[in-house]
């Protein structure tokens, strides 16, 4: 068990009259649930605790919007309805086309980025001729103003450190936990070599004789 400086992900409830930053999936305070399109997710830097176990935090990747500085996650899902016409619902490129434009990525970051450069190249579908507007990939674009060029991806993503709520003891109650469990080895510790003392000052039935 060890404190680490780490920079951990919260949320900022978006309820009014509270806007508390707190970890979990409800605020403490007014209890209401995180929405990503309307909730922000931060990070700041505080003392945690690692190699516990089980795990209190766990260090995770997210993306950062350039523009709002807002966390969020990729899902396969999403990116492969990006590759698809919002009107029309027909693929943008074919199987082939797409292994292509995927060749050599790893993460969905990757492959975001990847499809959005190709995008940029594609003005309409091929389907339906409907322009092939970008849209952004950060979920608070539709509340939070964003510059229309802006795809919201950043460059590479970003390590935090999210808590697990594995175990809801505080660090304080850890340390408590811990010294209780090395009281017993050192009470133990000091019988034994109370025990070994005195067996060596107290002569044997042998050597009384």
């Amino acid at each position: 068990m060890r404190l680490r400086l780490a920079p951990v992900e919260y949320k900022v409830c978006t309820t009014a009259d509270c806007g508390i930053p707190y970890e979990g999936e409800r605020c403490p305070q007014c209890r209401s649930s995180f929405d990503p399109a309307l909730g922000r997710k931060e990070l700041a830097d505080r003392l945690i605790l690692v190699d516990v176990d089980p795990a209190i935090y766990e260090q995770t990747l997210r993306c950062r919007c350039p523009v709002c500085k807002n966390l969020f996650d990729l899902r396969a899902e999403e990116i492969i309805g990006r590759a698809q016409c919002a009107r029309c619902l027909q693929p943008l490129f074919s199987r082939v086309q797409l292994q292509t434009i995927w060749r050599g990525t790893e993460t969905l970051l990757q492959r975001a980025r990847k499809l959005e450069s190709a995008r940029r190249q594609l003005e309409v579908c091929p389907h339906c001729a409907h322009p092939s507007a970008l849209g952004h990939w950060c979920p608070l674009a539709h509340t939070v103003p964003h510059a229309p060029g802006v795809s919201g991806l950043p460059q590479n993503p970003t390590v935090v450190w999210v808590r697990t709520f594995h175990i809801g003891e505080s660090l304080e109650g850890l340390q408590v936990r811990e010294r209780r469990e090395e009281a017993p080895d050192e009470a133990w510790r000091e019988t034994s070599e109370g025990t070994t003392s005195k067996s060596d000052k107290e002569p044997t039935d042998a050597e009384e004789y």
